[in-house]
């Protein structure tokens, strides 16, 4: 045999070999896709938002007394809930229509008072604000912080919880006449907002 039928022959050979590799390569890939699938599905994944809800009761007047006289005081209990959905903390502001009066009035709130009279409060409970006066016409801390996060003074209260303050307010034997003959009214706004996700 020449060499030229030998190179022929391996030519065929090569391209013979080629061919059956593509024929098995495709074989391969065919075999490969024919293969055994499954698909699981887990459904019913929602969701909610809470809500941060404070009522207080009474919603109006918790402490009022007419014809104040220095060494006068006046108690009365005020009872705050959180109706929302989250836990949350609250603070207070006062805002009252006078300076003169409401500077010489002097304001505590208390928890945990067993009886919350004038004869009663200041029998049992805690201290949680004041003495400070009852609030000025620029608005005036009482409790906490109004500004958004932890701050101190901010009372925490749970979904569904309630306590109830008791709210004194007394005008001192020291009171002089510039305080006479005058009327305040105050106006306590309740902040609250949520704790979770809020340090």
């Amino acid at each position: 045999m020449g060499d030229a039928a030998r190179v022929l022959g391996s030519k065929r050979r090569l391209a013979l070999s080629a061919a059956v590799l593509v024929i098995v390569t495709g074989f391969l890939a065919s075999t490969v896709l024919a293969v055994f699938t499954d698909l699981t599905t887990n459904d019913g994944n929602s969701f909610s938002s809470g809500s941060v809800d404070l009522t207080v009761s009474p919603a109006t007047a918790v402490v009022t007394m007419s014809d104040m006289a220095p060494g006068d005081r006046v108690a009365q209990p005020l009872a705050v809930t959180n109706t929302g959905l989250l836990d949350l903390r609250y603070a207070i502001e006062s805002t009252t229509t006078d300076d003169v009066l409401a500077s010489a009035l002097e304001l505590t709130i208390k928890s945990g008072v067993a009886n919350c009279t004038t004869d009663g409060v200041g029998l049992s409970g805690t201290v949680i604000a004041g003495p400070i006066p009852l609030g000025s016409t620029a608005t005036q801390a009482v409790l906490g912080n109004a500004a958004q996060g932890g701050d101190p003074g901010d009372r925490p209260l749970a979904a569904g919880a309630a306590e109830t303050l008791c709210f004194d307010v007394a005008l001192p034997l020291a009171t002089d006449n510039t305080a006479a003959g005058l009327s305040t009214t105050a106006t306590f706004e309740f902040h609250s907002e949520q704790t979770s996700a809020n340090p």
